[in-house]
């Protein structure tokens, strides 16, 4: 995120990594862990389910099996794009508080999850777009980058899943054995996850890009941006390089987190 949201003063993630924690502190690489950890839970709760259950819906209720079958990864990608939409409503409040921690600490920082939600949501007052049906319910700052956040993770999680799936039937293809244990089916699990959280935080990252920058720009007394004004705006000023800052500690955070998830999606569905 500070990749992203201060791109001049960091020379990639281990210069990021060190700057940070000579200036600010080792506590200031845990900055918006509050968010991060609640936005993940509710991301696992919401998503996995949500794809089984969208999968099981598509295959068995809109389309015969034989066709279902034929077009497996058109299923995948299709309710991929389902789950990453229910999960976006939940997700986008605290994406925005963890953006606003991690940009701005020395606002944010002692206000907490909660306090960080309630600054935001109180900045409704001081727009002057009066159009957005959402003020006044404390829900147009908290959303504003909900176009931004549905496109990426519609992006990240059709990817994510149809990689996930085609990985894991490649390594199964090769080494048919490695169903045959628990323990090496997991493994299998954890591998074709990293490859897929890794593999969807490339394509996804320009969304991810132009979200933070939307958050960050948002609020504070400023008028709105939608995601248009700021992909123009961070194009014009940084160029197409711009929407693909922070993608190698995205893809390493992505790649670990997305094959634990996986990992532990296995275990409580077997």
């Amino acid at each position: 995120t500070r990749l992203q949201t201060n791109p001049d003063q960091y020379d990639g993630i281990l210069d990021g990594a060190t700057t940070i924690v000579k200036e600010e502190g080792l506590s200031a690489l845990m900055l918006g862990l509050q968010a991060t950890i609640a936005g993940y839970f509710w991301y696992g709760i919401s998503v996995y389910p949500s794809y089984s259950f969208f999968k099981y819906a598509i295959s068995t209720w809109l389309l015969s099996p034989d066709v279902a079958v034929a077009n497996a990864s058109v299923v995948a990608l299709v309710a991929g794009a389902l789950s990453a939409v229910l999960a976006s409503l939940g997700l986008t409040p605290l994406e925005a508080a963890r953006i606003r921690t991690v940009a701005e600490p020395d606002i944010y920082r002692s206000k907490g999850l909660t306090g960080t939600l309630s600054t935001i949501a109180a900045e409704d007052e001081q727009l002057a777009d009066d159009g957005n049906f959402l003020k006044g319910l404390g829900l147009a700052t908290l959303y504003a980058g909900l176009p931004s956040l549905m496109a990426r993770q519609v992006i990240f999680g059709s990817v994510k899943f149809l990689s996930y799936e085609r990985a894991s039937d490649a390594i199964y293809s090769l080494w048919p054995f490695l169903r045959d244990g628990g323990g090496t089916a997991l493994a299998v699990s954890l591998v074709a996850g990293g490859l897929a959280g890794s593999l969807s935080s490339v394509i996804s990252q320009p969304a991810d890009s132009v979200l933070t920058y939307v958050a960050k720009q948002s609020g504070e007394g400023r008028k709105q941006m939608g995601v248009l004004e700021g992909s123009r705006i961070m194009i014009e000023e940084g160029g197409i390089s711009s929407l693909y800052r922070g993608l190698g500690s995205r893809c390493l955070w992505a790649g670990s987190i997305i094959a634990g998830q996986f990992f532990l999606y296995d275990i409580f569905r077997s």
